[in-house]
């Protein structure tokens, strides 16, 4: 009987060793939560009319400042001090980014601003600055890549105060298969809310 409960023991030790590596090997292949990848694509500047050399030369230098939190992006033309969100990607026009992200539904806000004259910087802020809420939405889905592409653009049905020159950020997003329609993130439209009457978190207010 005892030399049969020790060849039954043998047994259990050399299934366990067997089991132990094959679980950990299932373990190692076994999928991790699934993510997508957003692209984001910054083209180099252009413009529909011809500009001064120096101002020309000064923007296609220049970047895009934007950040990332949970399911909301902001790309802003207001300096970051007076935003309260993360934005800490700087992406120079001509280069872009790539991010692994969960699958959902995300949104775009667009900062735009509008140079005037100003004592000090709030005031620039309460008369030109203006905040484009969701924009642009977009998914991300698992195992697929989604493309942001933005176009730094000077229009050549705009007009400039204080030779203050601000491109359209003009964006569209691929999600492999359609391309939505183009549409510029920083420009004063109907549905953009003035600073001063925007009340929403991305507002930075001192306390």
């Amino acid at each position: 009987m005892k030399h049969h409960k020790t060849a039954v023991a043998m047994i259990w030790l050399l299934a366990l060793a067997f089991i132990a590596p094959l679980a950990s090997a299932q373990d190692a292949t076994a999928p991790a939560t699934a993510t997508g990848t957003l692209f984001v694509d910054i083209k180099p500047f252009t413009s529909e009319k011809e500009l001064p050399k120096k101002v020309d030369k000064q923007l296609r230098n220049g970047g895009l400042e934007w950040g990332i939190r949970e399911n909301q992006l902001v790309f802003t033309m207001v300096n970051k001090q007076f935003i309260d969100f993360p934005v800490n990607h700087m992406t120079r026009y001509g280069q872009n980014e790539s991010l692994t992200l969960p699958p959902g539904e995300y949104r775009i806000t667009g900062i735009g601003l509008e140079m005037s004259t100003g004592f000090s910087p709030q005031k620039i802020l309460d008369r030109g600055a203006f905040v484009n809420e969701n924009i642009v939405t977009f998914r991300i889905e698992p195992g697929k890549t989604t493309t942001l592409t933005i176009v730094p653009m000077i229009r050549i049905d705009r007009t400039f105060a204080l030779n203050f020159w601000m491109p359209s950020m003009m964006a569209t997003v691929n999600d492999g298969t359609t391309t939505t329609r183009e549409i510029a993130l920083n420009d004063r439209i109907g549905t953009s809310i003035a600073w001063p009457q925007y009340s929403g978190p991305l507002k930075f207010v001192a306390k």
